[in-house]
């Protein structure tokens, strides 16, 4: 464990790094004497209890990480003394307690990583004040609340995970403001109402994640503006199918495709396992690809080649699991990249699901995705 003695090293000391070393115990409260510290890293070790008050004592600290511990408290109002913190790595612990009103004070943040806890309470509305945010992390916790309007004015985010948690009401229209958002993940949680049509503000997005709510409605066709979007999941949701006009069914023709859905109806076991979102690789015969990729969708996929891709469904391959099945990431032997979805077919559900999904994806107009059954 650290020693209380910890306290007493020099006063001149900027970084200390005790990460991966097995240590356990609490961490002592001398360490707030170490009043120059820009860097702690007690990340990686078995450290329990509560993190100590002291630590606001560190009025100079830039980085914080006690990440992958056992720690039960969080340090509550404490933390919004550090006005120099850019960094918070506090993820994979045990934390429990709110998130403090004043956290928006710190404007210095970069980045919050807080996942993995048993976090309560609300966002503050005051997070809105973080304007340089780049990072927000608060998947899985326990969370509760709306997502406040002023998540909109955190124009620097490149990553909002706020999934697995227990939000409700619907995705505040201010979303929309986030044009430099790469990653935005609000799975499974108890959104409801609809689809912001503000969300095609959002030019920046490459993956959007929204299934596993109530969210009602159809898809707006005004997200066919995103066009760096490479994964988009709106499963197990309340939304229904609008069929296309006939402009938008000849348009589609003329669509530069890089995804693949397909429906496989192979029973193994207690699963089926369907094909969703086959990337197409863009290589340097940019003339051949709608040759190629027409090609490609007239191939038979074997379920032994989807084993094979996805190295039989490792837990390695493992990006994301629902109410209703899972999903495996795995590169067929063209090299072609895919996602494979197992559904469970002792749920009733799962066959619901899958007809929602393919009635919901037939209604989406975009480029990059493609309904081929």
């Amino acid at each position: 464990m650290l020693p209380a003695s910890t306290g007493n090293l020099s006063t001149s000391l900027r970084k200390f790094y005790a990460n991966n070393c097995k240590i356990k115990g609490r961490i002592p409260n001398e360490v707030g004497n170490i009043s120059s510290l820009l860097d702690l890293d007690l990340s990686g070790n078995n450290l329990v209890a509560s993190i100590p008050t002291s630590i606001g004592n560190l009025r100079d600290l830039q980085r914080f990480n006690l990440s992958s511990n056992k720690l039960t408290r969080f340090i509550g109002d404490h933390i919004c003394k550090l006005h120099y913190l850019s960094a918070i790595y506090l993820g994979q612990n045990q934390l429990s307690g709110p998130l403090p009103n004043c956290l928006g004070n710190v404007t210095s943040l970069r980045e919050i990583h807080l996942g993995s806890n048993k976090l309560s309470s609300n966002i503050p509305p005051s997070i809105g004040n973080l304007q340089d945010l780049v990072v927000l992390d608060l998947s899985p916790n326990n969370m509760v609340g709306t997502l406040p309007p002023e998540i909109g004015n955190l124009k620097a985010a490149t990553l909002i995970d706020l999934s697995m948690n227990r939000f409700s009401n619907g995705i505040p229209r201010e979303i929309g403001g986030l044009q430099t958002l790469v990653h935005l993940s609000l799975r499974h949680k108890k959104l409801q109402g609809s689809i912001p049509d503000s969300t095609s503000n959002m030019v920046g997005l490459e993956f959007l994640d929204l299934s596993d709510n109530n969210i009602s409605g159809t898809i707006p066709m005004s997200l066919e503006k995103l066009q760096n979007l490479k994964y988009f999941n709106v499963s197990v949701n309340k939304l229904f199918n609008v069929p296309p006009s006939s402009k938008h069914r000849s348009n589609r023709k003329k669509l530069l495709l890089s995804f693949l859905l397909l429906g496989i109806t192979l029973l193994f076991g207690p699963a089926t396992v369907v094909f969703v979102w086959i990337k197409y690789r863009r290589g340097n015969r940019a003339p051949q690809q709608e040759d190629s990729f027409s090609a490609m969708t007239q191939e038979r996929i074997s379920y032994y080649e989807l084993l094979q891709a996805t190295d039989a469904l490792s837990e390695s391959n493992l990006i994301g699991s629902g109410s209703f099945g899972s999903v495996y990431k795995g590169n067929l032997r063209s090299g072609t990249a895919i996602a494979v979805k197992v559904f469970n077919l002792q749920l009733d559900a799962a066959f619901r699901s899958f007809d929602t999904e393919c009635d919901v994806l037939r209604s989406f107009r975009h480029r990059n995705l493609a309904l081929r059954l």
